[in-house]
């Protein structure tokens, strides 16, 4: 074939007229089917004009077999595949014909990282820069071999020099704030996001990730801001709108419909489905949160979040009997998931009614424990001093173990050194009025077990004291860690958390009876009087007198409602003329709740008053309107029932043999209420309750003296009951 054949083709490509280039090739083709630089120069032109060259490349390599050119621009074809093997293949003869092409040295590194072969990457890197120092590509993707190998400030210095040399680039900034964020230098990368962003604002990857690194900073705003913004430019970015979610839950919903809405499939139409659940749950929302969470069980059956998320909703509407079906399934299905684990637990304490079932509980506690074992951190001496306490919970805010400790914390931190450990990242005016009479606060939320385990014990931490037990952000898995000598349950949760590593449950005399000990795999710590103190609530309004109408109220929450409960409450009702019930609680507020409630009452539902809980002084007024407050069981109240007291409404309560059962018994022994009411059994309970509810004199009497029998009792004793606490603290 003539020279001048082949000098036209390359006339045509170096003037841009690829397509008549390809042309031409192709004419030449039908005369000279073997000629290599033929098939060559088409591949070329196809590249260019974005063809499949594949067919040509493959010809042009097979008769040109020492040609670099071809090898590297095959490899170059097979990595735009994804086709790694090959590519590596093809890179590999290309360097070896040529050792001098920088670029082929620079796709041999990416298909090596590609392989997961950093180290070899990191020498093809380098190699690649040898031949062409001024090679930015290559600069960056030294750094990402570097990155891959665990050296984040190397890879940094490299990524950086490259964005130096190519400011433009907007993936060199994305690679370089990756590296940053490795090497613990946050501010740096979010420059470096930023300034990729202004260059693309429509790069989701960059807004994305800026928003994580945000959020590390403690600027929700800031990070919401950016997932508000990569949802403009995606809106069906499911990871966005689930983070957004987290950040901004005011805006959670609108926009997790939105990505819905958008056509999310698979496993993120799943998250998005199981984050819009436990958005619902935490507006009561129970029923909607139950057919998200069965939508995304559909979309994705092996996700165990969903699972998991169902089972809280049914527990949440008292359907216990399908909540552990789901949980236990769940358990089989995945036996080291603790979460489950501890839900069953928590669901099992709110089934508990006979001695006979505290065996299997301290069984299923103690296999939790198993599950949970790791190596003790190590502790380090502390010179001596004075008594130096820690307390691990995730419910320092408005919630009952907030307001107890309301009570208790101040009086305890007067008498020793008090270390709170916080599992919560929300904040609330409790929680900042808590922090404020501690030794110090420390914020565990974004730490690990190991991190915080280790934080503990660095603290000499003397006695760490559990305030969660098996309930929701509960950190049992930092006790097993053995971070403290000592280390004790409380409050939070009135059964055993099945761990060797704890030293003790702390309950009293009545919560925890003779033969209770068959329940815990802990010593049981009893104190003198009441398990817990009272704080009544600042600008509590005051107790007025007796209405004419005979009320009933419940102010626990749903899930405590079982139908059993119902059941009972039912034939109160039907046993005492003219009565009728209150029932305020969280959830209540919607219709799709009150509507579910009415559904199961199997009485007349025209007596129920239902309503959601309002402010907390609304709250508490409420209680003026009732007349007797019904405990559940066997999952008793606890804040609810102390509320009550105060507000003179007393309490009638129905104790059984599960711990959870006996608060109400543990108050009203204190206040010396026990013999007009707590019931014996059911048939006892509906007698009292009628009987009590008749003798209107006697309510009148003893709803105008309540409050002040209970300011004076040990329930509001903050001092006499840290003094207690304390000897039982010590070792």
């Amino acid at each position: 074939m003539a020279d001048a054949a082949l000098q036209n083709l390359f006339t045509l490509f170096r003037t841009g007229r690829h397509a008549e280039m390809v042309s031409e090739a192709r004419n030449l083709l039908r005369h000279h089917p073997d000629e290599g630089a033929l098939w060559k120069a088409l591949s070329v032109g196809q590249q260019l004009l974005g063809e499949d060259a594949l067919d040509a490349l493959t010809r042009a390599r097979a008769l040109l077999p020492a040609d670099a050119e071809v090898a590297a621009n095959l490899g170059v074809l097979w990595m735009g595949r994804g086709d790694w093997p090959r590519a590596h293949e093809a890179l590999r003869d290309a360097v070896r014909l040529q050792p001098r092409l920088a670029g082929a040295h620079n796709n041999l590194g990416n298909v090596l990282l590609a392989l997961q072969r950093p180290g070899e990457a990191l020498l093809a890197f380098e190699t690649a820069l040898s031949i062409q120092p001024t090679l930015v590509l290559a600069h960056g993707n030294r750094g990402r071999a570097l990155l891959a190998l665990g050296q984040p400030e190397a890879a940094a210095g490299a990524l950086l020099q490259a964005v130096d040399a190519c400011p433009s680039d907007v993936t060199l900034r994305l690679n370089a704030a990756t590296a940053l964020r490795a090497a613990g230098r946050t501010a740096d990368a979010v420059l470096q996001l930023r300034a990729a962003l202004a260059l693309a604002p429509a790069h989701v990857d960059a807004g994305f990730v800026l928003g994580e690194l945000l959020q590390a900073q403690g600027d929700a705003a800031g990070a919401a801001e950016a997932w508000s913004q990569v949802l403009v430019h995606d809106p069906g970015h499911a990871a966005a709108a689930c983070n957004l979610c987290q950040v901004a839950p005011e805006r959670g919903e609108a926009v997790l419909r939105g990505v819905l809405a958008a056509g999310a499939t698979g496993e993120s139409r799943a998250a998005v489905l199981i984050n819009l659940g436990r958005l619902l749950l935490q507006q009561d929302r129970v029923h909607e949160a139950e057919r998200a969470y069965r939508e995304a069980t559909q979309v994705a059956p092996a996700s165990l979040q969903a699972d998991s998320g169902l089972a809280q909703a049914l527990r949440r509407q008292g359907r216990l009997d399908e909540a552990q079906a789901s949980l236990s399934a769940l358990i089989e299905r995945a036996p080291q998931l603790l979460t489950a684990r501890s839900d069953h637990l928590l669901l099992q304490a709110y089934r508990q009614r006979s001695a006979d079932q505290a065996g299997g509980l301290r069984a299923e506690a103690a296999a939790f424990g198993a599950c949970v074992q790791a190596p003790p951190v190590q502790r380090g001496a502390r010179p001596p001093a004075g008594l130096r306490v820690g307390l691990v919970s995730a419910d320092l805010r408005w919630h009952p173990v907030g307001r107890l400790a309301l009570a208790w914390l101040p009086a305890l931190a007067s008498r020793c050194e008090l270390f709170v450990y916080a599992n919560q990242r929300a904040a609330d005016a409790l929680t900042n009025e808590l922090r404020g009479k501690s030794a110090r606060w420390c914020d565990i939320s974004g730490l690990d077990d190991d991190a915080a385990a280790a934080q503990i014990a660095t603290d000499g931490i003397d006695v760490l004291v559990d305030l969660n037990g098996h309930t929701g952000g509960n950190r049992l898995g930092v006790l097993a860690r053995r971070p403290a000598a000592r280390q004790l349950s409380w409050l939070g949760y009135a059964g055993s958390t099945g761990l060797a590593e704890v030293d003790g449950f702390i309950g009293d005399r009545w919560l925890l009876p003779p033969g209770a000990e068959a329940g815990f795999v802990e010593p049981l710590l009893r104190l003198p009087n009441c398990f817990t103190v009272y704080a009544p609530p600042s600008g509590a309004p005051e107790v007025p007198p007796l209405g004419r109408e005979p009320w009933f109220g419940s102010f626990n929450g749903l899930h405590k409602l079982s139908d059993e409960v119902l059941a009972l409450w039912a034939r109160v009702l039907a046993a005492t003329p003219g009565s009728r019930l209150l029932i305020k609680a969280p959830g209540l507020q919607h219709a799709a709740e009150r509507e579910a409630l009415q559904r199961r009452w199997p009485g007349d539902a025209a007596l129920l008053a239902l309503e959601g809980p309002g402010p907390v002084h609304d709250y508490l007024r409420a209680f003026g309107r009732v007349d007797i407050a019904l405990d559940p069981f066997p999952y008793s109240g606890g804040m609810t029932t102390l509320d009550a007291l105060w507000m003179g409404v007393p309490v009638l309560t129905l104790p059984g043999a599960a711990p959870i059962s006996r608060q109400g018994l543990s108050f009203l022994q204190t206040l010396g209420l026990a013999e007009g009411w707590v019931a014996s059994d059911a048939d006892d309970y509906v007698g009292r309750a009628a009987a009590s509810m008749s003798d209107r004199a006697g309510l009148a009497t003893l709803r105008g003296g309540l409050r002040e029998r209970m300011a004076v009792s040990p329930l509001c004793d903050a001092g006499r009951f840290a003094t207690e606490m304390l000897a039982l603290l010590r070792p």
